[in-house]
């Protein structure tokens, strides 16, 4: 499904805003409550080990899971741009 050059960008600010948000405007409703649950799971999972306690040794944890989360979330961004430009199917 090919958009607009301006429905693909606000597309992709709603994807930034919420994981799997844009994959459900996409019409993609599974794929995006399952990729919104795996990385808010993995956010407060970050969240939940405490990386405010920095002399703590699951710190390392906390900081990683919030690491992969973050990258997760800017690989769906991406993901949904190229949905919206029919780059992907």
């Amino acid at each position: 499904m090919t958009k607009r050059p301006g429905e693909a960008a606000l597309l992709v600010l709603v994807a930034a805003a919420l994981p799997g948000a844009g994959h459900v405007l996409l019409g993609e409703r599974s794929r995006g409550a399952a990729f919104c649950t795996i990385v808010l799971l993995t956010a407060a999972t970050g969240l939940l080990l405490g990386p405010a306690n920095a002399a703590a040794s699951i710190a390392e944890y906390a900081r990683t899971f919030l690491f992969v989360a973050a990258i997760m979330q800017a690989l769906l961004v991406l993901d949904v741009w190229e949905r919206a430009r029919g780059r992907r199917g």
